[in-house]
C-alpha cells in the first residue's frame, strides 16, 4: 500500500518542460557560437590585414652588391688623422621583388656615427648621389639593374655639431669607428648598412 502511494507521489518531466530546457540549451549554444564565430572573423580579418601589410613592406628589398669602396685622406699620417672622405657602393634588387623608386623626392637616407646624425640624400645632390649603371633611364631600381651610390663626407652636415666641428675633420669617420647608413624607400624594407672603418693603409680600400 505504501509502495503504491509513493509511486503516485512521483512526478515525471513533461514534454513541455523538456522542450523549454532544450530550447534554452539551443539558444545558449547559438549565442556562444555567434560570439566565437564573430571573434574568429575579426581575428581572421586582422590577420589578413597584418599579412597584407607585411607582404607590402617585404615586397621590395634592396641589397648592396659586393663591398663598399672607401677613399681616405691623410693616409701617410697617424691613424687618428686619417679621414673617410668618400664612400661608393652599388645597389641591386632582390630576386622576385617589386621595383623601388630611388629618387631623392621619394627615398630618405640618413647617416649616423658617434659624431652625429644627419640626412644625406636631398635635392642638392652634394652629399649623396644615386645614378643608374645599367638602368633604363628612370629612377626605378628594377630586377637586373644596378645603381651607383656615392657619399661625399666633405659635404656632410651632422646634427649636434658646432660650426667649428662642422668644417673640421672631426665630422668624418676615422679608423676603428663604426657608422650606419639607412636607406628608407617609400614602400618596402629599410636597407641598413653598418660598417666599421678598418685600419687604413691605402688611399682607396674596400670595406666589407
Amino acid at each position: 500500500m505504501n509502495q503504491v502511494k509513493m509511486l503516485k507521489n512521483r512526478r515525471g518531466m513533461t514534454g513541455l518542460e523538456t522542450a523549454i530546457i532544450l530550447v534554452a540549451f539551443v539558444i545558449t549554444a547559438a549565442a556562444f557560437a555567434f560570439v566565437v564565430l564573430n571573434m574568429g572573423f575579426l581575428t581572421a580579418e586582422k590577420a589578413q590585414s597584418v599579412i597584407s601589410s607585411g607582404m607590402s613592406e617585404a615586397a621590395s628589398a634592396m641589397l648592396t652588391d659586393s663591398g663598399m669602396i672607401a677613399q681616405f685622406s691623410n693616409v701617410t699620417g697617424d691613424q687618428a688623422d686619417i679621414c673617410l672622405t668618400k664612400l661608393t657602393f652599388y645597389l641591386k634588387l632582390s630576386q622576385g621583388h617589386e621595383p623601388i623608386d630611388v629618387d631623392d623626392n621619394v627615398m630618405v637616407a640618413t647617416y649616423t656615427s658617434q659624431r652625429g646624425h644627419g640626412e644625406i640624400y636631398s635635392t642638392n645632390g652634394t652629399i649623396m648621389t644615386i645614378s643608374g649603371v645599367n638602368s633604363d633611364g628612370d629612377s626605378l631600381l628594377e630586377t637586373g639593374e644596378k645603381f651607383k651610390v656615392e657619399i661625399d663626407f666633405t659635404e656632410l652636415p651632422l646634427a649636434g655639431m658646432d660650426p667649428v666641428q662642422a668644417n673640421h675633420i672631426e665630422k668624418y669617420a676615422h679608423p676603428y669607428e663604426e657608422f650606419r647608413i639607412e636607406l628608407r624607400p617609400s614602400a618596402g624594407a629599410v636597407l641598413t648598412i653598418e660598417r666599421q672603418v678598418p685600419a687604413v693603409y691605402s688611399t682607396i680600400m674596400t670595406i666589407e
